[in-house]
């Protein structure tokens, strides 16, 4: 994840010189709970010992969990969409999402997850109309770096919590998130279909997943926009969004995906319907082709910081893989081929890079097997461990 292009190295040293010369306000924990938000397992933020409430209301039933309370009142195996991280390469996931449905088996999702660029990407996936494809399309494809933020004047960093101001991004937020894109998705959630998206407490150094359809139920449209502004503000470009005396950044800072349903204190019953399906999009390659990097400063901490997101990736990927053989659903992925040239930096709003990227995801998914079924092992695991999770479960010994 590059980030040449936003300048973060000289600034950073010119905030070390300077920053004794400002002195921030004071902040105090809150403590207020979230309406909202639970933790990824399910649990209550504030106490982690204590499942949600807003997860216990839902799965009432002995070894259920979110994902068998929709099966049951769905009455079918659940669709379900994850859409990562990636900054500009957001236009991927869009015109994917465009490609799908003109192959023509893009099914209404019943469940979407997003992170980051990919919780931009949620809602008008989530709505799941040809209209809201167009929606994504622009958002992709005809926006530059001015839409998203604007510079700081050195003066105005020695009080500044960030190096950008994303004042433009609120704005395009609140032009496409609008009170009756609410009225829909609060229909979606009377229809018992749940949308979620994933931010970061740098308070609490946690990783809040919020209910954006009850959000929406509860007609709370300033508070969904500041999610999803959270959600997406890349930490130290990007400024903190505050909710409730809380301070969010990024979700993709601790968890590049976020999959509903792995709660609860012990293994989900078997699925009431048979095996549905996780749908991944990574707003990514899948594999980075290794470069010869120059040794300045700039270049390798930026190079670093991609190297870090991109195992928060893998680790996000095989948590996701687990979850969906605990859950008895098929996993399927998708990623950025590495012939696409989409740049180094994922900040840079290149128009040129973002319909290339958004032309490679309409293509691949207009392809009659796009998906990849296990994810790519990176090294880190031993290929007989690797193995062993992607190996088919063993049936259950017969009572």
């Amino acid at each position: 994840m590059g980030l040449r292009s936003v300048g973060l190295l000289p600034a950073l040293v010119a905030l070390s010189l300077l920053g004794a010369c400002a002195s921030p306000p004071h902040r105090t924990l809150s403590l207020h709970a979230p309406q909202y938000a639970t933790l990824p397992n399910g649990t209550e933020p504030l106490n982690p010992g204590k499942l949600s409430s807003l997860y216990t209301s839902v799965a009432s039933v002995p070894g259920d969990n979110v994902i068998r309370y929709l099966e049951r009142k769905r009455g079918h195996a659940l669709n379900m969409l994850s859409l990562s991280g990636g900054g500009q390469n957001g236009a991927f996931g869009a015109g994917f999402l465009k490609g799908w449905r003109q192959h023509g088996d893009r099914p209404q999702f019943d469940l979407v997850g997003g992170v980051s660029t990919g919780a931009l990407l949620a809602t008008h996936a989530f709505l799941g109309t040809p209209e809201d494809d167009a929606t994504l399309e622009k958002m992709y494809t005809q926006v530059t770096d001015a839409d998203i933020y604007t510079d700081r004047g050195l003066l105005s960093l020695l009080s500044a919590d960030s190096l950008k101001d994303t004042g433009p991004l609120r704005a395009m937020i609140a032009k496409y998130i609008t009170a009756d894109t609410l009225k829909r998705v609060a229909a979606a959630y009377d229809d018992n279909r749940l949308l979620v998206v994933g931010t970061t407490n740098i308070d609490y150094g946690q990783t809040w997943v919020w209910n954006m359809t009850m959000i929406a139920k509860a007609g709370e449209l300033e508070l969904y926009r500041d999610v999803l502004l959270a959600s997406a503000s890349f930490p130290i470009v990007f400024p903190p969004v505050e909710i409730d005396g809380h301070l969010f950044v990024d979700g993709a800072a601790r968890s590049n995906l976020v999959i509903p349903g792995m709660g609860g204190q012990a293994r989900p019953n078997p699925p009431l319907h048979g095996a549905g399906n996780l749908y991944l999009i990574d707003n990514g390659k899948i594999t980075t082709p290794p470069q010869a990097l120059i040794r300045a400063l700039g270049e390798i901490a930026a190079t670093t910081i991609s190297v870090m997101m991109e195992q928060s990736m893998q680790t996000a990927l095989m948590r996701s893989f687990f979850g969906t053989r605990v859950l008895g659903y098929k996993f399927n992925m998708v990623g950025i081929p590495d012939n696409v040239d989409v740049g180094n930096d994922v900040l840079a709003f290149n128009q040129t890079q973002m319909r290339a990227a958004f032309a490679a995801g309409e293509a691949l998914g207009m392809q009659e097997k796009p998906w990849q079924a296990t994810p790519t092992n990176s090294g880190d695991l031993p290929s007989w461990v690797f193995k062993e999770m992607v190996a088919p479960p063993a049936s259950a010994p017969a009572p």
